[in-house]
């Protein structure tokens, strides 16, 4: 399919938003730190449960992290994790889309102390970036001699009350987000807590180039079913604004989106727009 072959009411979107974890990173950050803990497993499958829509999110978000008690080193560890399995041609297009004008933001259920600098590498300013706030023990001599010599840090103490923890919050933090803002947007994740958020934007594309999850998938609008973000270009950006990006440093990015939706990397499940 040529990208010029995208119906009109899909291409075209002013604001761009994406989920974090297995979106913009390989990585889910949380199965990450109990990797560090041995745990692996255990609390992966806490994870998938509430991806899949098995369980409801709050009823694991704070219990893997009680489970776990990371602490602050090694949360802020996780935004060099993050960056080491960043999906392909994701910074690319954050740049690529700044270009053309896109407004881009990361709403995630992922732990702010790493989801913010992550946000900030791939050139996503940090007052664009929603995510979790972490709490920590305060830093007594021991503690600060322990992190000065490399040891694991200040202490977890709990979550800061945020919406990103329940299931219903990444509808209320985005329609926040679009409040007072007269703008086409769309939404790029993989877990039910995205498709929750469906209908507070304009075009949900579930991307499965990390993970597919079956009742996510049969319910988006769009399918992205490569391993590359590449494709959300072709569908951001109108035929005219694609040809005059295609002019730009970001002109192998508009080729590389324009392959793989030829490719059919990209598959249009349901007719949303009038």
């Amino acid at each position: 399919m040529n990208t010029t072959a995208l119906p009109t009411r899909f291409r075209g979107y002013d604001l761009v938003i994406f989920d974090c974890d297995s979106t913009l990173t390989t990585l889910e950050g949380i199965d990450e730190l109990a990797r560090a803990r041995g745990r692996h497993e255990e609390i992966k499958a806490l994870t998938d449960a509430a991806m899949n829509g098995d369980v409801r999110l709050e009823e694991v978000y704070e219990r893997r992290l009680d489970m776990l008690q990371p602490t602050r080193r090694e949360i802020a560890a996780l935004a060099g994790q993050y960056r080491e399995n960043v999906v392909t041609d994701a910074r690319d297009l954050v740049g690529a889309l700044h270009t053309a004008g896109r407004e881009v933001f990361i709403v995630s259920g992922g732990l702010a102390d790493a989801v913010v600098p992550f946000g900030a590498w791939l050139g996503i300013p940090e007052d664009h970036v929603r995510a979790v706030g972490v709490e920590y023990e305060a830093p007594s001599a021991t503690l600060e001699v322990e992190s000065r010599g490399g040891g694991r840090g200040l202490r977890y103490r709990g979550i800061t009350p945020s919406p990103l923890t329940r299931a219903e919050g990444k509808p209320m933090v985005i329609r926040e987000l679009l409040r007072n803002r007269t703008v086409r947007s769309m939404l790029i994740g993989d877990g039910v807590s995205d498709l929750v958020a469906a209908p507070e934007v304009d075009l949900f594309a579930a991307f499965t180039g990390v993970v597919e999850r079956e009742y996510v998938t049969s319910h988006a609008d769009v399918l992205i079913t490569g391993d590359s973000l590449a494709p959300v270009l072709g569908l951001a950006l109108s035929a005219t604004e694609e040809a005059t990006l295609a002019t730009t440093p970001y002109g192998d990015l508009v080729s590389a989106s324009r392959t793989r939706i030829q490719a059919g990397e990209v598959t249009i499940q349901r007719d949303t727009t009038p």
